[in-house]
């Protein structure tokens, strides 16, 4: 096997390794706002995490205490969430009962976040 073709193939093998954890970029919270179709301050009244095979699934009942783009004031909702920070997720169970929420609509209509809108909301 030649030199360049060796080169080639450890390429292809450091390629194929893990997935790095997911990375936010600091976005300023007035463009993290203009840009989520959702956004509300939200106290958590209810977490329920599924464990899977992969990272654990996380649906979070939260009632709306201010609307601040696309929901109403005393609303109940409920948003999904995957727990693991490297599937760029976020975990209900280490934040603030009451927090800014960046969410987006599924094409089910389900509420979801992620974990780098959530993180330029709240920092």
């Amino acid at each position: 096997m030649s030199l360049r073709w060796m080169i080639a193939a450890f390429a292809l093998l450091g390629a194929a390794g893990p997935a790095l954890a997911c990375k936010c970029a600091l976005v300023p919270r007035d463009r993290t706002i203009i840009s989520t179709p959702l956004v509300f301050q939200g106290r958590v009244v209810n977490i329920e995490t599924t464990p899977q095979t992969g990272p654990a699934d996380q649906i979070t009942t939260m009632m709306v205490i201010k609307n601040l783009k696309g929901m109403a004031k005393g609303e109940t909702v409920k948003v999904k969430s995957r727990t693991a920070s490297a599937a760029c997720g976020f975990d209900f169970r280490n934040a603030k009962p009451t927090m800014l929420v960046g969410a987006f609509r599924d094409e089910q209509g389900a509420l979801s976040v992620r974990r780098c809108t959530m993180y330029n909301l709240n920092r």
